[in-house]
Parts: C-alpha cells; structure tokens; sequence
C-alpha cells in the first residue's frame, strides 16, 4: 500500500504498538538488496518491472558501479493485514566484511532483524557474523531463503533433492544459534558459580553443580528457525515470489477439508497425505511416498518453471488459468521467460506480502523492548545501572512506553555520528535555478550595480530594500514538521556556525519517546563507546618482519663444512649422495650425470632435454638492473609478433640502449660454456624481465629475442610460435616460484638442449593426409582465421601425394598449433617439471634480502646511501654430513642447526607448505606391565 500522505505517516507513528523497526542481514551478495527493491515497489516508491534490477536503497554513485552495498541506508514501508495497517522502518545493511560497522550501527537500533540466506550458498562466514551481532544485540531474527530459482535453473534438482538441501541449510543455521544458546547460558551459570565463591555464606553442597542443568532448564524452542513456526520464508527476490507455509495451508485446507492448524505443523518434515483417506501420516507409515512439502509445494512451483522454460504454451496456459491470473500481452509476447516468471510468480506468490507478513507477526513492536536491553543502551561500557543518576534511571520508564505525546521526555539513541561539511548536505548542493529565480537575482545585480554608481557619484545611498529579509527567509527554510518520524534515518543536526566555517552532524539515530522539533534543546549522555577507553584497550604486537628470499643454484663446492678440500673418496661419497638425491626423482625422467633432465610429455609426442646453469654475480646484477628495458623489448616483440612493422616503431635511443645491454651480456659471458649463449637467449623470467634466461640450443627451432630487433623472423619462428610460446610459459612459472620454499629464482639460467616434435609432426601430417583435398583447404583456412600468431593467410595447394613438410615448405610453413589445446598444456606443466628437477639436482642456494648504507663523510655535508640487493646464504638446506672430517666433526646426525635450512622452513610453514622436521625427539616407549597368568 501506497503512503499518500504525511498526515497518515503521523498518524502511524502515533500507534507504537504497529511499528516494527528491522534490518536486513545477509553475506555479500545474497540478494538484500534485491529484497529490499521488491519490497519498496510493493509501497508505489518504484515499479515492480525494476525490482532487483534499480537497487534503490544503493543511492550512492560507487555503490552501483561496484554492485555492492557500502552503507546502511533507511525507507519507512506501509503495510496492511486485514483491518491492522503497519509502518514498517526498514534498514539494508553492507554483506562486506570490510563494511562490518554500518552493520552493528544498524543492529543497535532495531528490534529485530531479517536474515537472508542464499539457498545454493548456505551458511557463509558474514552469516554467521550477523547472527552473532542480532545476538549479542538481543534482537530477534526471521530468515528469508533467497535464490531458490537457482535450485531449478542452476543446480537442475528435483523437488527432493531441493527439500533435503533446504532441510541442510536449516540445520545449519539452527547450529549456529544453538551454540550461541549454549554459550549464553554456560557463561550465566559462570557468573553464579563466581557470586557463590565470593559468598562464604554459601554451604560446599551449593557451590557444585552440573553444567548441563542450564541448558535442561532453559526453554529454548523460541530461538531455532522452522517454518511450521512462521519464521522462515522462502523466496526468489529476482523472480519476485515468496511464500511461508502458512499460505499454503490456507489453500489446502479449503481443498482437503484438513485443518488449518494441522497443516501448519506438517507441511514442513516427514509427514505424507493419504488423499483417499484424506489423513496424514508419518515416515513409518508410508514409506517411499514425498513429503507434503514436496508434494503440495515445490511440485507445483517446479511445473510452473518446468513450462515457462521450455515454452510450453498450453501448459503454461492451463497452470495461469487453474490459478486466476492474467498476463499482459506485453509479458506474454516477451521472448525472456524469466519475464513471464516474473509476472506470473508475483501475483501468484507475492514476495513483499509474505515477508512483511513475517515481520508483522514474529518481529517485535518498539513496546517489546526489553529491560535489559534499556539498561544496556543506558549504561557506557562497565556502567552499571544502579550507578546512574535517579533523574537518568527514571527515564527507563519513557524508554519502555515509547511515547509520542509532547509532555513525554524527548529521548534519542544515537548509534553514530560524524562531523561533514556543511556544504555537502543534500539542501546545500547546488540545483538548477527556476525562471523566477533567475530573474530575481538579476533585478539584485541590477540594484547593487546602482548602488555602486551612486556611491561614486557622492549621492546618498538608497533605502534599504527588502533584499536583506528575503534572503533571511530563503535561510530558514521550510517550517518545521510538528512531528518527527520514529525511524532509523539519517537526520541532519545543524551547529551553530564559527566563523565562515559551517559544519553539520550526521547521525544515524532512533527516537525512542517525545517528538523531537527543530530549535529544541537536548541533553547529550556520554558516548557508550569512547574511543579513547576503546584505544586504551588495545595491546598493540608487532609481528616479525618479513624478509624476501630468493632461490638459486652455484657451483658445486671444493670443500667441505669444516674446510677441508675434498679428496677424489670425498668426491665419491658426494657423488653417491647427489644419486640418492636423483633417485627421489619419479621414473620415467632421465638424469644425465651432468645435470640434463629429458622429459616427455603425458601424451608422449614431445620430448624436452633442459639443464641449469648458475648465471656469474655480474649477469645477474646487468639483468636486475635493465629491468625496464627487458621489459620494452618484450612489449616491442609482442607488437612485432602481431604483424606491425618494428623497424618504424623502435626510436634509435631505444635500439642503442638494447644493443649496449647486449654487449655487456657478450662482456661477461664468455669463455666456451657461454659460446653463442647472448644470440640465443629466448625469454627472460619471471614475468619476462626478472633476472633468469631462457637459451635455446635445440637444431630444430632457433628463435631469440634479438631477432626482431635484426630485421629477420626465421621461418621456423612463425612454424612453432603456439608451441613456443607454451615453452615460454612453463619457463615463466617455473621460475616464478622455485621448488625450495616457492620463491622467485635469480642468477638461473636454463639451456634448452633439445625439443623433439618429431611424433607431434608425424600425427599431424597423418591427419592430414586422412583428409581429402577439398577438406584440407577448408580446414587450412579454417586454421588461419583462428590462429593468434597474426600471421598472414596463405592458400592451401593441392599436391596431390607430396608428403606433408614438402606441401608445407611450399605454402610457407602452415604453423604447428593446436591452438592452446591439450598439446600445449601438457607442454607447459613439462617444461615447468623440467626446469624443477634441473634446479634440484644442482646445489640449491637461499639468497636473502640485504641493506647496505655507505656513509660519506666530508668536512661539510655528512651523507649516506641506502643499497638493497640480495647475498647467498653460503650453506646448504639440504646439507648432510658426506666426508670423513665432517662425520667427525659433526657426527652422523649432525645436529647442529642449520641456518638455511631454518630460513627456508620458516617460509614454507608462513606460506603453508609442508615441512619435514622431527616432532618428537629422544622419545621412550611406554611400557606396559602385565599380569602374571
């Protein structure tokens, strides 16, 4: 029902007993808002075509671009049963966690709250954090199961399988508040047991007890969720249908002749119908038959979608019709069937009456509030209230009447509160000038323009118009209302100017008694929560700082951990203890005793042979440093790969900073290990400019990263560019996050010795071949419209017989690409193995991240510079005793601890790997003495 009128909204407010002030609580993104849209259109504020889509109650600008609540917002709904009509105050609160307070802002002033649960979801985290607040509150919740459209449309269940998930979600819920129960009730039996030991006049027999004997006493049927109660509905908020049990047992039991009472408390469990004996039967009784729920309910609802779905025209017609319904021809020639879902279903079942309905009956009246509740909004932080002032503590009374007449105190609870710029209250904002406006400040420019002739001119000034108390009336603004609204809203409260400075109060307030006018004064308790108590409080810890490590490899060492050179036996029993490290590789990888790990593909078409080689200290350092650089080239090699022209794009700055960066990689790579290595790197990682290369060595493909910045694309580059690029990639992750504690590596290069494509090229010559020639042609020109290499499209020629890599040459080498499919994974997650296990199988090194300040000191300035690089932690993780001197100096466990070894459990166990250490040491068995038989 429509709000006509501010006369009738007085007039509302007047009758405290049919107020009922609620809020909306849900986890992030289960549909409050969507709710809150289809209950305000039921009151005229907005089409019910718009409900779920407008998001009314989002009224700020970033609220709809990111699509989720940020504030609380407030609406006053009108709703009417019967011959009662109700003004319902409604809050839609934030689901974000990062939004928690506008939720408690909004708890502490209501009376009871609605809980919205999205029904393929369930129980989520901020479900459980607003549960816990309604409770801590002392508010009294309903529950909404939203989306159970999703059960149908999404999740595809059958009527039982979506009662069986619904019972789920129930027992989930009713968990949860059963251990706030238990909680609640354990601590008051606390607090007695405290009181007694503190009473020496309490006997020894009264100071035990049994914990359960609260929990027996206590009745606590009231707090749990079920629908036979009236406190849960179900719904589709974009849909725009809801029902509670109630409304359906009204229907049945005109049809059946059952008792409305009867189906209330089986419409929802394991109760079935006889319809020959019009009776209703228990699980035992009838077995194998559906739930009343099932039967009577989600049948027909699942029909209905069942039709409109699959536009089942006359069934859709038959159902419309057997209900009373009609649909207008807008809605019937629509092609959407959520829109005839949606005008059906909200005649049918519409959502705002069964939800305000619930509200109506279960959520409590203002004049329900509890005296507890009172003295807690009373009292400020460990305030009793006996300790309050007599004048303070007589207004408990007003409290609990909540009064709307002008001799009740004027008492305002005040949840929050904070200080904005005059000017960006809504009244302040500049609005577009009417016609009359504009013409009344050009007759006040025209007349000050006069009077400043005058003045010039020695004349006496004018008389004083009437400008100055128009614009004293234009200030006050409208007349002040005789009543204020009892709802939680966002009510402006001026302060009195300082200066040219104006700053207003926003509050987010509730009156509980009297009529609060503009002028009036008010008496301001202290804050419940200060701030300053609140800071006191807080035991401010300092975590340990984090420092960032890196992973490489080095040189196998020349001698051992006490010093002494290693001899050709130490070498021996190093060498064995580097092939018990290999064993720990699976089969089917082969290592060579150089460190080359081969590894084939899961598919076995693709063999990749790749080596680690350590980078020199200087390399690493040139490749830190040329980062951005790194970074340009990969932008202009992309572009080239796209088939742009590079030769135009690259500016002759850039070319020379790239070929001076080259050089320096040729200066210190030198020496017959880095023959050639400079003209064959491939990639750089992680993320294409971190401090690790990728050489290619394999005969069958050459690429580089200089080629096209030379002018020249090898034919074989464009022929393996999908498959290349796959390379790319699991050389990119591999450096990423390295296999010791899955840091990025550094100083690492990986040589590419050999890639095998010989199978992949054979399979796909023979499908080929398998083809006619006609097919093959649609299919090549099918392949170069899909391809995302951007080479140029070339004609397929028919050859007849010529074998595959002829016809192929021919035609300028087809690209081999399965287009990011299968083949190309499995290529990726090989060559990220690969580069693993060619990693451990070197000596594996943790580089820490250092800070080094050089002072310079002269006899006029004192300056310093801070430099921050890493520095290899010189021992082993992985270390254990091989020779005979460290055998001896540190025994066969070598107990002593490592310090890399620590560093490197230390950020597995942050990052939640696992963690190979002994839990127990030195344990003794427990021995068990037996009896003499």
């Amino acid at each position: 029902m429509v709000l006509n009128s501010l006369d009738k909204m007085i007039q509302l407010q007047k009758n405290t007993a049919n107020i009922r002030n609620i809020c909306v609580l849900a986890h992030v993104d289960h549909g409050k808002t969507t709710l809150a849209d289809c209950l305000i259109s039921s009151n005229g504020i907005i089409s019910s075509r718009l409900a779920g889509k407008l998001r009314y109650m989002d009224s700020r600008e970033d609220e709809q671009v990111r699509g989720i609540t940020m504030k609380s917002s407030a609406i006053s709904l009108h709703y009417a049963e019967g011959n009662k009509e109700y003004l319902i105050n409604l809050i839609d609160s934030p689901g974000h966690v990062d939004f928690s307070s506008e939720v408690s802002t909004a708890v502490r002033i209501c009376d009871g709250c609605i809980i919205v649960v999205d029904a393929v979801e369930g129980v989520c985290p901020q479900t459980q954090a607003v549960l816990r607040q309604a409770w801590l509150e002392n508010i009294r919740p309903v529950l909404v199961i939203n989306k159970i459209d999703r059960l149908i449309v999404e999740l595809k269940f059958t009527p039982q399988e979506a009662y069986c998930h619904l019972k789920n979600i129930l027992e989930q819920i009713n968990a949860l508040t059963g251990t706030l129960f238990t909680s609640k009730v354990l601590e008051e039996r606390a607090e007695r047991e405290a009181e007694s030991q503190v009473n020496p006049n309490s006997e020894q027999g009264e100071q035990v007890y049994d914990w359960s004997t609260g929990l027996e006493d206590t009745d606590d049927s009231h707090l749990y969720f079920s629908p036979d109660q009236g406190n849960v509905v179900f719904t589709s908020a974009i849909d725009g249908w809801g029902f509670g049990i109630e409304h359906f047992a009204k229907i049945y039991s005109q049809k059946t002749g059952i008792r409305k009472e009867v189906l209330l408390k089986t419409l929802w469990g394991d109760y079935y119908i006889n319809m020959k004996a019009k009776k209703i039967m228990k699980v035992d009784q009838a077995k194998g038959k559906k739930p009343l729920f099932v039967q009577l309910i989600l049948e027909n609802i699942w029909s209905l979608y069942d039709a409109l779905l699959k536009k089942d025209k006359e069934k859709t017609d038959k159902i419309v019709t057997s209900l009373g319904l009609k649909i207008g021809a807008r809605e019937a020639r629509h092609s959407d069937p959520r829109v005839q879902i949606n005008a059906i279903c909200s005649q049918w079942l519409p959502i705002s009456q069964a939800v305000l309905a619930m509200v109506c009956q279960k959520l409590p009246s203002p004049l329900d509030i509890t005296a507890e509740r009172v003295e807690k909004l009373m009292c400020a932080g460990s305030q009793t209230f006996d300790s309050l002032p007599p004048e303070t503590q007589a207004l408990k009374a007003a409290f609990m009447k909540c009064g709307s007449e002008d001799t009740a105190p004027v008492i305002i609870f005040v949840s929050k509160m904070f200080a904005v710029d005059a000017k960006a209250l809504p009244q302040n904002k500049p609005r577009p000038l009417t016609q009359e406006e504009i013409a009344e400040r050009r007759e006040r420019a025209r007349r000050r323009h006069a009077e400043k002739l005058a003045a010039a001119q020695g004349q006496a000034p004018m008389e004083p118009t009437q400008d100055a108390g128009a614009l004293e009336m234009s200030s006050q603004g409208e007349e002040p209302k005789d009543d204020e609204q009892e709802v939680e809203s966002e009510t402006p409260k001026p302060v009195p100017p300082e200066g040219s400075e104006q700053e207003s109060f926003i509050a987010f307030a509730r009156v509980f008694s009297g009529v609060a006018r503009r002028g009036k004064r008010i008496f301001v308790l202290g804050p419940k929560y200060s701030p300053l108590e609140f800071l006191q409080q807080i035991q401010i810890s300092v975590s340990e700082p984090i420092i960032p490590f890196r992973e490489t490899i080095t040189k196998p060492p020349k001698v051992d951990m006490v010093n002494e050179e290693i001899g050709k036996q130490q070498k021996v029993a190093v060498i064995h203890q580097t092939k018990e490290d290999q064993s720990k590789i699976p089969e089917g990888i082969q290592v060579d005793s150089d460190g080359l790990i081969t590894m084939t593909t899961p598919n076995k078409l693709a063999t990749l042979s790749v080596r680690a080689l350590p980078l020199p200290e200087e390399v690493t350092q040139i490749l830190e440093e040329s980062s951005d650089l790194i970074r340009s080239m990969e932008q202009l090699t992309s572009s080239l790969n796209e088939g742009k022209n590079n030769s135009q794009m690259i500016h002759q700055k850039t070319q020379e900073k790239i070929w001076e960066f080259k050089g320096k990689l040729e200066h210190h790579l030198t020496g017959r290990k880095w023959r050639n290595t400079v003209d064959q790197i491939w990639s750089f990682g992680p993320r294409k400019c971190g401090p690790n290369i990728l050489v290619n060595k394999s005969e069958d493909f050459q690429n580089s990263v200089w080629t096209g910045f030379n002018g020249k694309a090898s034919k074989e580059a464009s022929r393996y560019r999908d498959l290349g690029n796959s390379i790319v990639s699991g050389f990119q992750l591999a450096t990423l996050s390295g296999p010791m504690c899955e840091e990025p590596l550094m100083g690492v290069c990986f040589v590419l010795e050999k890639w095998d494509l010989s199978k992949f090229e054979e399979q796909t010559a023979s499908n080929k071949q398998s083809q006619e020639p006609g097919d093959l042609a649609k299919e090549g020109q099918g392949e170069g419209d899909t391809r995302s290499c951007g080479d140029e499209q070339q004609e397929l020629q028919d050859h007849g017989s010529e074998p595959f890599e002829k016809r192929a040459s021919q035609r300028g080498e087809s690209p081999l690409t399965d287009c990011y499919g299968p083949f190309s994974g499995q290529l990726i997650a090989t060559m990220k193995e690969a580069c693993r296990y060619a990693l451990q199988v070197k000596p594996q090194r943790l580089m820490a991240a250092m800070y080094t300040c050089d002072i310079m000191a002269t006899s006029d300035v004192l300056a310093h510079s801070v430099t921050f690089l890493y520095k290899i932690i010189p021992s082993d993780p992985f270390w254990v005793p091989t020779t005979e001197e460290e055998y001896l100096h540190f025994g066969e466990k070598a107990d002593s601890e490592n310090q890399a070894r620590k560093y490197m459990n230390a950020v597995r166990k942050r990052k939640g790997l696992y963690v190979e250490e002994k839990i127990v040491e030195h344990a003794e068995k427990q021995r068990t003495l037996s009896k003499n038989k």
